[in-house]
């Protein structure tokens, strides 16, 4: 089984981490950590050097993260590798899952989710993904779909 287990600073994405953590996995599974640099505002920066920096700092925040998970989840005994996206969250989402092959997208319910959204990235991915989506929202409830018919 491959599950993606989508990564970001929220509170529903720890909690979706230690989901995972906690679990009874199949023999053979790969979990495969990822994070995404979201695109910078343009219109927040006026030079192009500080829109370069302030990329290049998420990016490393999103390495960061993603390395910290992954030490986690190796501590656990799971076999793990990570990975780190930049640009819109839910299209990168989708692009790593269907490159890898993912058999379940793992998310928190709140990943990615900025005071400008009106929907979330989960949600899109429920419609979008190319495999099982598993949303882990407050106190450990989880919502599982399929899509696209599989």
């Amino acid at each position: 089984m491959k599950i993606l287990l989508v990564v970001d600073d929220s509170e529903s994405s720890a909690d979706a981490i230690e989901t995972i953590a906690d679990r009874r996995l199949p023999s053979g599974t790969t979990v495969r950590v990822l994070s995404v640099a979201p695109p910078v505002r343009t219109e927040l920066h006026t030079r192009h050097e500080t829109l370069e920096l302030t990329q290049q700092e998420m990016t490393k925040k999103a390495e960061g993260l993603t390395a910290r998970v992954t030490d986690v989840l190796r501590a656990k005994g799971l076999t793990v590798d990570s990975a780190v996206a930049f640009g819109d969250p839910a299209s990168q989402i989708v692009t790593e899952a269907e490159q890898w092959a993912a058999d379940v997208i793992v998310l928190g319910a709140d990943s990615y989710r900025s005071e400008r959204e009106t929907r979330s990235v989960a949600r899109s991915l429920v419609d979008q993904a190319p495999c099982r989506v598993e949303v882990v929202g407050k106190g450990k409830a989880t919502v599982a779909r399929r899509v696209h018919g599989k």
